[in-house]
Formats: structure tokens, C-alpha cells, sequence
């Protein structure tokens, strides 16, 4: 697991309108079995706002990130990951960061 490694939802209910989670934990903190995540959200449920809800692009297909909703999860759930979001991590921490401000 890394920081900015992409999953699927493993939550059946929510996962048609969040299909992705984000891990943003640092590596310092690997030895939880639990790490923190940020939701990727399906564009027709969401309408986000750039700043705060960067585009990230998971299989060709759009989603915004959700930082207000950012969550942990047991790691023992999430699986092995479908690709990585560090292309985006400028956007990412920028919209951590805006969250907190």
C-alpha cells in the first residue's frame, strides 16, 4: 500500500456513487490497520467545486475528489489497488489543504 494508491469501494452501498477511494496516509504511519482515504465520486452525483473537488481520471472515466468526506478504513478491505493518483498529488494535497484552511 502507498500513499495516493487508488481502490475500489468495497462498500456495497455506496460504491455506484462512489466507486474509488484514495489512500493519503504517509508511510509513517503504515504499521495501523487502519488508513486513511478520500472518495472519488461519481460526476453525475456530485457537483464539485475545483478547488476543493479536484478531477481525477481512474480508467478514462472522470471522478471529483471528496476530501470533506475523507474517512479510514481497515486496510484489510481494500485489496490490491487499481492504479495510482500521484499524478495528482499537487491537486490532492491542494484540496486537503483548502478543506483545512
Amino acid at each position: 500500500m502507498a500513499q495516493f494508491d487508488v481502490y475500489r469501494n468495497p462498500g456495497t452501498k455506496t460504491a455506484k456513487q462512489v466507486p474509488y477511494l484514495v489512500e493519503i496516509q504517509g508511510r509513517f504511519v503504515e504499521t495501523l490497520a487502519t488508513c486513511v482515504v478520500v472518495p472519488l465520486v461519481c460526476k453525475n452525483y456530485f457537483s464539485g467545486a475545483t478547488v476543493l473537488n479536484p478531477v481525477i481520471v481512474v480508467n478514462g472515466c472522470e471522478y471529483y475528489l471528496s476530501p470533506a468526506e475523507i474517512t479510514s478504513v481497515l486496510r484489510s478491505i481494500l485489496g490490491r489497488p487499481v492504479t495510482s493518483a500521484q499524478p495528482y498529488r499537487t491537486e490532492i494535497v491542494a484540496a486537503i489543504d483548502r478543506l483545512l484552511l
